[in-house]
Protein backbone atom coordinates (compact mmCIF):
# COMPACT_ATOMS: atom_id res chain seq x y z
CA UNK A 1 0.00 0.00 0.00
CA UNK A 2 1.48 3.54 -1.14
CA UNK A 3 2.90 5.80 1.90
CA UNK A 4 0.00 8.67 2.51
CA UNK A 5 1.14 12.45 1.96
CA UNK A 6 0.56 12.99 5.58
CA UNK A 7 2.56 10.27 7.19
CA UNK A 8 5.34 10.91 4.49
CA UNK A 9 5.73 14.61 5.94
CA UNK A 10 5.40 12.56 9.77
CA UNK A 11 8.39 10.74 8.57
CA UNK A 12 10.23 13.86 7.27
CA UNK A 13 9.26 15.78 10.29
CA UNK A 14 10.30 12.70 12.50
CA UNK A 15 13.79 12.59 10.77
CA UNK A 16 14.56 16.23 11.59
CA UNK A 17 13.22 16.24 14.71
CA UNK A 18 15.25 19.01 17.60
CA UNK A 19 15.26 16.35 20.07
CA UNK A 20 17.45 12.74 19.06
CA UNK A 21 15.57 10.22 20.28
CA UNK A 22 12.75 10.93 18.31
CA UNK A 23 15.40 11.55 15.23
CA UNK A 24 16.67 7.48 15.92
CA UNK A 25 12.77 6.29 16.55
CA UNK A 26 12.09 7.77 13.14
CA UNK A 27 14.75 6.12 11.93
CA UNK A 28 14.38 3.10 12.82
CA UNK A 29 10.46 3.01 11.48
CA UNK A 30 11.90 4.05 8.10
CA UNK A 31 13.07 0.73 6.73
CA UNK A 32 9.60 -0.69 8.37
CA UNK A 33 7.77 1.16 5.50
CA UNK A 34 10.15 0.07 2.45
CA UNK A 35 7.68 -1.80 0.40
CA UNK A 36 5.59 1.59 0.89
CA UNK A 37 7.91 4.11 -0.27
CA UNK A 38 7.92 5.24 -4.34
CA UNK A 39 11.11 6.26 -5.95
CA UNK A 40 10.39 9.98 -5.21
CA UNK A 41 9.27 9.28 -1.50
CA UNK A 42 12.15 7.54 -0.81
CA UNK A 43 14.32 9.78 -2.52
CA UNK A 44 13.18 12.46 -0.54
CA UNK A 45 13.84 10.29 3.08
CA UNK A 46 17.12 9.27 2.07
CA UNK A 47 17.97 13.01 1.58
CA UNK A 48 16.59 13.83 4.98
CA UNK A 49 18.13 11.10 6.40
CA UNK A 50 21.71 12.05 4.89
CA UNK A 51 21.79 15.28 5.88
CA UNK A 52 20.02 14.90 9.61
CA UNK A 53 23.07 12.21 9.73
CA UNK A 54 25.69 14.40 8.63
CA UNK A 55 24.52 16.93 11.48
CA UNK A 56 24.13 14.53 13.81
CA UNK A 57 25.68 14.78 17.13
CA UNK A 58 23.99 11.34 18.86
CA UNK A 59 25.61 8.22 18.19
CA UNK A 60 22.62 6.14 18.84
CA UNK A 61 20.44 8.40 16.18
CA UNK A 62 23.61 8.23 14.05
CA UNK A 63 23.56 4.79 13.89
CA UNK A 64 20.01 4.52 13.36
CA UNK A 65 19.96 7.35 10.16
CA UNK A 66 22.81 4.93 9.00
CA UNK A 67 21.24 2.01 9.25
CA UNK A 68 17.57 3.23 7.86
CA UNK A 69 20.03 4.45 4.79
CA UNK A 70 21.58 0.59 4.26
CA UNK A 71 18.11 -0.81 4.22
CA UNK A 72 16.66 1.90 1.72
CA UNK A 73 20.18 1.24 -0.36
CA UNK A 74 18.93 -2.26 -0.50
CA UNK A 75 15.98 -1.29 -2.19
CA UNK A 76 17.67 0.60 -4.35
CA UNK A 77 16.72 3.81 -3.39
CA UNK A 78 20.33 5.66 -2.96
CA UNK A 79 23.01 6.69 -4.92
CA UNK A 80 25.81 8.48 -4.26
CA UNK A 81 24.48 11.91 -5.21
CA UNK A 82 21.48 11.17 -2.46
CA UNK A 83 24.01 10.62 0.33
CA UNK A 84 26.61 13.28 -0.66
CA UNK A 85 26.26 15.22 2.70
CA UNK A 86 27.54 11.71 4.26
CA UNK A 87 30.81 12.93 3.32
CA UNK A 88 30.58 15.62 5.73
CA UNK A 89 31.33 13.03 8.68
CA UNK A 90 34.87 12.49 10.01
CA UNK A 91 34.92 8.87 9.67
CA UNK A 92 38.04 9.53 12.59
CA UNK A 93 35.11 10.43 15.41
CA UNK A 94 33.03 7.59 15.08
CA UNK A 95 33.14 4.24 16.67
CA UNK A 96 34.54 1.07 14.69
CA UNK A 97 30.95 -0.20 13.96
CA UNK A 98 29.28 3.23 12.23
CA UNK A 99 32.91 3.65 10.38
CA UNK A 100 32.08 0.22 8.46
CA UNK A 101 28.21 1.50 8.06
CA UNK A 102 29.77 4.64 6.69
CA UNK A 103 32.10 2.82 4.27
CA UNK A 104 29.46 0.58 3.04
CA UNK A 105 26.96 3.16 2.08
CA UNK A 106 29.96 5.44 0.72
CA UNK A 107 31.69 2.45 -1.32
CA UNK A 108 27.38 1.20 -2.39
CA UNK A 109 26.68 4.66 -3.59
Amino acid sequence: MPLRANQLMDLVRQVTDRDPRQRKLCADRVPDWLGSYSSTDAKLLVGALSISAACESDIAALESQLNALLELGAGGFTDAESLGHLREIDLSTLPTGLRDYMNDLLETA
